[in-house]
């Protein structure tokens, strides 16, 4: 009787022992699993992306990234466009920089200048094939044949129309800027709604609207002094004489235009794809037709560029952009920021798959970067000073165009 009670004790304190043991194995794994958490690098991206769209985009490419591997582990932040640059100046001194930045492509020059971009030509040798890119579009990561960093998606401005108001009018599509300034006319409604409307706010934003225009005047852009720009700062005051186009576009961002247009208070406006996600979930019965043409056409290509910060973690950086570089990541990110493939052959896959884009897709082949005009950034402040003066002063076009001459040169 005593053995069998030993025995039972034996078995009781041996199966104690095992769930024991059991429970010790998984408190490990658990810890293990925290430790292999704790290791991951973690690594700040900063944006500007701001559309519903947009950040929906660069959540995912964020949140597939850090699930793909087990080496990083990365966050973005927002920063708003007009401080951007600014606040990576700041934080530059303050050493408290981003690891990767999803920068505006004018803004890569000036950037890479105060060596704030790390030099990645070595590490995107065995993984980017710059013959892959539009050559404009990677003009804009390219400094004195060093790389410092990759387009990460590009697009360019067109206009969009309202079509039942040209059906109502009986308008066709204009081609040329004369055709141009009658529809405006046209489709204006004192009191109601304007023919044409752009963005001319201060800043990039609105220097990237008005450069189409200068280039359709068929100026060489290596003399931006040229007397035929000075036809495209014509174009845009006798529209204002006219009436067909508001004083306020002086305030008005890009996402203002959409809700003007979708509020039908604008019949035209010059907008990008990012748009696009807008209109369609408003129903609103739009079209898209190329920049009328002066001597030629003009196309400015837009779009960001992923670059790693000098002195952070450059090998993580370089890991997340090689991660976006590949094929089908590429495509589904753009698919759902509303954003052209920074390459040909994927650029023209999406314009089959979205036709609304098709448009805005054909113009990438007319398209320069604005990296390609020298010294970009005194030029894109003379353009902005323009803007301010012929919407929101009395001085005359002339007087205009003499003082932005005497800023570039």
């Amino acid at each position: 009787m005593k053995k069998r009670n030993v025995f039972k004790l034996f078995l009781l304190l041996l199966m104690m022992g095992l769930a024991g043991c059991g429970g010790n194995s998984n408190e490990s794994q658990d810890i293990k699993e925290r430790k292999k958490e704790q290791k991951r690098a973690e690594l700040t991206l900063w944006s500007y992306y701001e559309t519903k769209a947009q950040q929906e985009g660069l959540d995912k490419l964020v949140r597939t990234f850090n699930e793909s591997q087990e080496e990083y582990q990365i966050s973005w932040e927002y920063v708003p466009m007009a401080d951007f640059v600014k606040n990576l100046l700041f934080s530059q001194s303050a050493d408290n920089l981003p690891d990767i930045v999803l920068a505006d492509n004018p803004d890569m020059g000036s950037l890479i200048n105060i060596n704030l971009l790390a030099d990645i030509t070595e590490e995107l040798e065995d993984s980017v094939n710059m013959d892959d890119y539009y050559d404009e579009v990677w003009k804009s990561v390219e400094n004195r044949g060093r790389y410092y960093g990759v387009p990460f998606c590009c697009n360019n401005t067109a206009i969009i129309y309202n079509k039942q108001m040209f059906r109502q009018k009986n308008l066709q599509i204009p081609k040329t800027w004369d055709e141009f300034k009658k529809v405006a006319a046209a489709l204006t409604e004192e009191g109601k709604c304007y023919g044409f409307a752009m963005s001319a706010v201060s800043g990039e934003q609105g220097a990237f609207q008005f450069m189409p225009w200068m280039l359709a005047s068929g100026a060489d852009v290596g003399q931006m002094a040229d007397d035929k720009f000075k036809e495209a700062f014509l174009l845009i005051d006798d529209l204002l004489k006219e009436k067909s186009m508001p004083n306020d576009c002086l305030n008005w961002s890009q996402n203002d235009l959409t809700i003007s247009f979708m509020a039908g208070e604008v019949a035209m406006m010059e907008n990008g794809p990012w748009s696009l996600a807008a209109l369609e979930k408003s129903g609103i019965e739009y079209g898209i037709f190329q920049f009328p043409s002066n001597e030629t056409m003009g196309v400015v290509l837009g779009g960001e560029n992923l670059a790693a910060v000098e002195g952070k973690n450059v090998k993580g950086a370089v890991s997340f952009i090689n991660y976006y570089n590949r094929r089908e990541v590429m495509q589904e990110i753009c698919q759902i920021t509303g954003n052209i493939p920074p390459k040909p052959e994927l650029a023209e896959y999406f314009g089959k798959e979205n036709p609304i884009y098709q448009v805005f897709v054909e113009q990438m082949k007319h398209g320069i970067c604005r990296r390609s005009i020298k010294d970009w950034k005194k030029v894109s402040n003379a353009i902005s000073d323009s803007l301010n003066k012929i919407f929101g002063s009395d001085k005359e076009v002339n007087e205009i165009w003499e003082a932005y001459v005497q800023q570039i040169e």
